[in-house]
């Protein structure tokens, strides 16, 4: 099953202390729901244990991470898999920042491919529940940037 996800978000931060911020796996981890642990490599790569899922379908996935593209402060690509509860996740996303209003706009896209039951679920459920993770995380970033002293 495929899912898309993208749009944009307005953090009233300058774009280079966005960029830290979510360019920095310890950092933005802390805004990831049900992260178990972080464990952060060589060249851009990273694994992590999350809890994922929904209902009865809930369980620990590992997610084997890779940043891909990288152009500082304006943009990043980041790929990824995970396998947990009989089922996968494979994901392709990308980050844009650029200077807005005094503040910085944020776009993403996303795009996910789920397989074995989890896939079963159906795609209105798991995009409305990967929806409102997206949003949880993207919330939490804006929480953080807009609080932090300069």
């Amino acid at each position: 099953m495929g899912l898309n996800f993208e749009g944009s978000y307005q953090i009233n931060a300058p774009r280079e202390k966005v960029w830290d911020f979510i360019s920095d796996p310890n950092k933005i981890g802390k805004c990831l729901p049900d992260l178990k642990t972080l464990e952060v490599g060589a060249d851009n790569k990273f694994t992590a244990i999350a809890r994922v899922g929904m209902g009865f379908m809930k369980g620990e996935f590992k997610f084997q991470l890779a940043v891909v593209e990288q152009n500082p402060p304006s943009h990043a690509r980041l790929k990824g898999t995970g396998t947990g509860v009989g089922s996968s996740v494979n994901m392709d996303t990308s980050i844009d920042l650029a200077e807005e209003g005094g503040g910085t706009k944020l776009t993403y896209k996303a795009d996910v491919q789920i397989g074995g039951p989890l896939a079963s679920v159906g795609q209105r459920v798991i995009g409305g529940a990967t929806e409102k993770t997206v949003m949880d995380v993207f919330s939490c970033v804006k929480k953080h940037l807009e609080t932090q002293s300069p």
